[in-house]
């Protein structure tokens, strides 16, 4: 069964002061239609990391526990610049967009 074709406004330009090569090759129509085709493959996923979790934790019950804060700092830190990065990228385009089109527009698809 196909899934109906979305209609999408392609007139909006995005307010970035820098378009990386890879965002003017994006194609997201056939990211989309994979995404509607495959779907129920993120249920799997989240049983394997479910069995993880509680696997590890019942593996872990009656052993040591491991030393782990310099590596979670580390962790953390990524995590974060990573977190600050991607706001830089993202925040002057939401401004954009908020100041021209609003709230509705920010948070649902545009028609």
């Amino acid at each position: 069964m196909e899934s109906p074709v979305m209609a999408y406004a392609y007139d909006i330009t995005p307010n970035y002061s820098y378009i990386f090569e890879f965002e003017n090759e994006f194609i997201h129509t056939d990211y989309r239609k994979w995404m509607t085709e495959n779907w129920t493959v993120a249920f799997y996923y989240v049983g394997v990391y479910m069995a993880f979790i509680f696997g590890g934790q019942y593996y872990m019950q009656n052993r040591p526990r491991f030393e782990l804060r310099r590596t979670l700092m580390i962790w953390n830190c990524s995590l974060a610049a990573f977190s600050i990065m991607g706001a830089c990228r993202t925040l002057p385009e939401f401004i954009h967009v908020l100041r021209n089109y609003g709230i509705y527009h920010s948070i649902c698809v545009p028609r």
